[in-house]
């Protein structure tokens, strides 16, 4: 998997994000999955949830933290053996946009028909429910308001027929 084969890349949607994170693109690819405590600011009510979470920072620090728990996950780690950094560094960046998309944020998914994506994977129940298991760990850690988690996981679920292309015999 190459960037220029998964999809085509708004350039300037990809600077726009760095900038809001105050980041420069190589810096916002590569950004230290600790970054340092947002400050706690009252919610909102008209605030939408990528405004919540901290807009493409948050979204970076959250994609950032939950590919730490990913990766490292010996039932999960199969999937992701023979990427190399770059590859890495592209799904980080489909998941980032992803998640911008379900929160609401400014971005627009380009990259391919999430089922055609995994397709090929054979991402079982199974994995798919772990990934969603790491992902509600990692909005836990990272204090996200129990409403927003429910919503990102609710979002997340919804996209379950698409992600998974597996059945296992029982």
């Amino acid at each position: 998997m190459t960037p220029g084969d998964d999809s085509a890349v708004d350039l300037d949607r990809v600077m726009a994000l760095a900038d809001a994170a105050g980041l420069t693109i190589e810096e916002f690819l590569q950004a230290a999955p600790m970054a340092p405590a947002r400050p706690k600011e009252p919610r909102r009510p008209e605030s939408s949830l990528y405004q919540r979470i901290g807009h493409a920072g948050g979204l970076l620090w959250l994609v950032n933290t939950l590919y730490l728990r990913v990766l490292a996950d010996p039932l999960l780690m199969s999937y992701f053996k023979h990427l190399d950094d770059q590859d890495r560094q592209w799904l980080r960046w489909h998941m980032l946009t992803l998640l911008a998309v379900v929160t609401g944020g400014p971005s627009k998914y380009e990259g391919r028909d999430l089922h055609e994506a995994h397709a090929d994977l054979h991402i079982t129940e199974e994995a798919f429910d772990r990934v969603a298991w790491h992902l509600q760990a990692t909005l836990q850690e990272l204090e996200i308001q129990q409403e927003d988690q429910q919503a990102i996981l609710a979002a997340v679920q919804a996209r379950r027929d698409a992600v998974v292309t597996f059945e296992t015999s029982s």
